[in-house]
């Protein structure tokens, strides 16, 4: 940080919870690749369906990883949440692409937008949040 504060560390915990919330990405997209039925069920409930889903799934991903690795210390730098936000972001981009060449999977540029539209949101919202804990210790973020 310029004005001299030192980044609050990020919490293990949710390093843990960011690791869990990506291998169960994996697993639905693998999921749903396989056996289609079983995972777009769900989306029937939802007000927006799979774009709802998308949004908070993918979203929810990045803030929970921006909690998590930014502050860190990559080389001599500590990465920004900016950084985090870009990277699940390009995580998302290629998990889209990738359903060019799946099976029972299709491309969707709607579904690419409300996903990093949920990337953008919560990555953003955690942002604040760490920013907001690292002015006042006692804020709980």
């Amino acid at each position: 940080m310029s004005d001299g504060r030192v980044p609050r560390a990020p919490r293990p915990a949710a390093a843990w919870i960011a690791i869990a919330w990506g291998i169960a990405i994996v697993a639905l997209s693998a999921t749903a690749s396989l056996r289609p039925q079983v995972v777009l069920q769900w989306t029937h409930h939802l007000p927006g369906r799979d774009k709802t889903g998308h949004f908070l799934l993918m979203g929810g991903f990045a803030g929970v990883s921006v909690l998590a690795f930014a502050g860190r210390r990559l080389a001599a730098r500590h990465v920004s949440a900016l950084a985090v936000s870009a990277a699940v972001a390009g995580l998302v981009v290629l998990e889209e692409i990738v359903q060019l060449w799946l099976p029972n999977r299709t491309f969707s540029g709607v579904d690419l937008a409300s996903s990093l539209s949920g990337v953008a949101s919560f990555g953003a919202l955690a942002a604040i949040w760490r920013a907001r804990g690292e002015r006042d210790p006692s804020a709980g973020g």
